[in-house]
């Protein structure tokens, strides 16, 4: 049914908003304790891995199957089901990990007396609210969002990029070179994001020219973050970017026109908030398909409630506080979606090759 498939294009529109919301609190932070000034460097390196993770996922997935029914191809019922139930947890973890994150950022920034609970509920509802539609609904939710956010996101990068200082960027040497490269591994964690979107394989109507599409799309990504990390970068140099929260959020604070507007950060923090329902939409979304693929349910919608009342009990009492959730976000996070995002594709499609020559 038409309201139940939604195109290329609508599926990557959606991944690139929802990747916004890590970013930001990645980036360029993470680039910049391993490679200083060489950190906005990193995203240029991530961007052939990038590219070979769309290639291997054309390569595995087959026409109307999702990336959870591709392990069931490839590994069999039963190893592909303890697979797919291995990734619902760490979705259902990260759904948990990332809204309350978002809650704990709303408020640093905005609102530093108002209860946790309020906001860790009101966004889990919104993203029920969007999950629990037919996923057209939020492919063009995923539309409307990106728009703003490009939007948004594009004015503070050229208004930011007036305040940066070349000292803090340049000049690189080729010392510089391998810790740029080694800041590729937090770019790539945040990047892992991404494979949950092939999750929704299945819903996706096939097109002619998708591998190459995504291949812009990659690129495009990566060519985004770089900007993002440039300006962030060069407006605080590494040594202060490096103990900033949100080195993106304080860089929008210091945008004004003398005489015209000083203050544009209020605008800015509101439309993140679609970048963050993106993501915790995509996961949702992609853990009620990881959910009807191992359990015989008639509806996704059947599975979208549970998950977000997982995801509310994990975001009140799984994190102590807000610095081990922070630790625990930035060591584990990576390596979780590393080997999720990227190592788990590889290994079916290898094992997909060997299956095939036997």
């Amino acid at each position: 049914m038409a309201e139940h498939s939604i195109s290329l294009r609508q599926l990557l529109t959606l991944t690139f908003a929802a990747l916004l919301s890590p970013a930001i609190r990645v980036l360029p932070g993470a680039a910049a304790r391993i490679a200083g000034e060489g950190g906005w460097l990193a995203t240029v390196a991530a961007l052939p891995v990038l590219l070979g993770l769309c290639w291997v996922l054309f390569a595995l997935l087959r026409k109307g199957d999702g990336l959870g029914e591709t392990m069931l191809t490839v590994l069999g019922p039963a190893a592909g089901r303890a697979a797919v139930g291995l990734c619902l947890a760490w979705g259902v973890f990260l759904l948990a990990a990332n809204a309350r994150l978002v809650a704990l950022r709303f408020l640093t920034v905005s609102y530093r007396n108002a209860p946790l609970p309020l906001f860790l509920a009101v966004l889990l509802a919104l993203t029920l609210w969007l999950a629990a539609k037919p996923v057209r609904v939020l492919a063009r939710a995923g539309e409307v969002f990106f728009l703003a956010l490009a939007i948004g996101l594009g004015f503070s990068l050229v208004m930011g990029a007036f305040q940066v200082e070349p000292g803090n960027l340049l000049p690189l040497w080729g010392e510089n070179l391998p810790s740029s490269a080694a800041a590729a591994l937090p770019v790539l964690g945040l990047l892992g994001y991404g494979t949950f979107a092939a999750f929704l394989g299945g819903r996706v109507e096939e097109t002619p020219g998708g591998r190459r599409r995504t291949m812009g799309w990659a690129a495009g990504l990566c060519l985004t973050l770089t900007a993002l990390q440039a300006v962030c970068l060069g407006n605080f140099g590494p040594g202060l970017t490096v103990r900033m929260n949100t080195p993106f959020f304080m860089m929008v604070k210091g945008i004004g026109i003398q005489g015209t507007f000083q203050r544009v950060e209020s605008v800015i923090l509101a439309l993140w908030v679609l970048s963050d329902l993106a993501l915790l939409g995509l996961l949702t979304r992609a853990c009620a398909e990881m959910t009807c693929t191992i359990l015989p349910l008639k509806s996704r919608k059947t599975a979208v409630l549970p998950l977000v009342l997982l995801a509310l009990a994990g975001g009140l009492w799984l994190f102590p506080d807000a610095f081990a959730l922070r630790r625990l976000m930035d060591r584990l996070a990576i390596w979780g979606n590393l080997a999720v995002g990227f190592g788990l594709p590889v290994l079916l499609l290898l094992i997909k090759k060997l299956w095939r020559q036997e």
